[in-house]
């Protein structure tokens, strides 16, 4: 049995994103769902997620109220856009396994509020032209470290919608650093992300010991 779901459009039958809400249309009737701010995930690629899963659960039989008191519980896969903490107001995200910009783009649209962005790292000799834009709508303060750094900047000063005035970019030499001038900088109601579209190779051996030592920094913050 087939069961539709759309993040674009309303649907006679199936599910579908309307604003912050998820709606289950089936049978003439409309239910909502839950609303995206009571889940522990961002971005309209997790919120899709949601509804695939829903929707299989449902075509088991699983009832609603129990699918959406488990929706509520789960967590977000370390290192993918992985919420840390919130510190002074300012929350914390890791996404260390967004080691390409197409992984990176998604997890910057995701962000909920302003955004000081911390990429960079090993250079796998991949276009970062697309990644410009993206960073430029989002980002009010992006730090740069390794390899790719320069890369990065190139795209985000040669994108149709660079204004020096709204985008800061600051290069570091390290993670600490890094999160240093991210607290630094940051104001209540800020989000600091590492999403690096970049490897971790030359810094660290791997995403995880990357995701893991930014945590273990943020977390050591007073």
């Amino acid at each position: 049995h087939v069961v539709w779901f759309s993040s674009a459009r309303k649907l006679a039958e199936g599910f579908y994103l309307d604003g912050e809400e998820i709606f289950y249309a089936h049978d003439g009737n409309t239910e909502k769902v839950i609303n995206v701010n009571d889940l522990n995930l961002l971005g309209r690629h997790n919120y899709e997620n949601v509804m695939a899963a829903t929707a299989m659960s449902v075509n088991f039989g699983v009832p609603m109220e129990k699918i959406v008191e488990v929706l509520k519980r789960f967590q977000a896969v370390e290192h993918r856009i992985e919420y840390v903490t919130e510190k002074r107001g300012v929350r914390f995200y890791n996404d260390s396994k967004g080691t390409n910009p197409d992984a990176a783009m998604q997890a910057i649209k995701a962000m909920p509020g302003p955004t000081l962005l911390i990429a960079g790292g090993y250079d796998k000799h991949i276009p970062y032209e697309p990644l410009g834009p993206v960073i430029n709508d989002k980002v009010k303060l992006l730090i740069l470290l390794g390899d790719t750094a320069p890369k990065i900047e190139k795209a985000v000063k040669e994108a149709s919608n660079y204004d020096a005035d709204e985008i800061e970019i600051v290069n570091v030499t390290n993670m600490e650093e890094a999160v240093a001038v991210a607290r630094e900088r940051s104001t209540k109601g800020d989000i600091v992300s590492l999403s690096p579209a970049s490897a971790s190779f030359g810094l660290y051996k791997n995403f995880e010991e990357r995701g893991n030592h930014f945590k273990s920094i943020v977390n050591a913050l007073k």
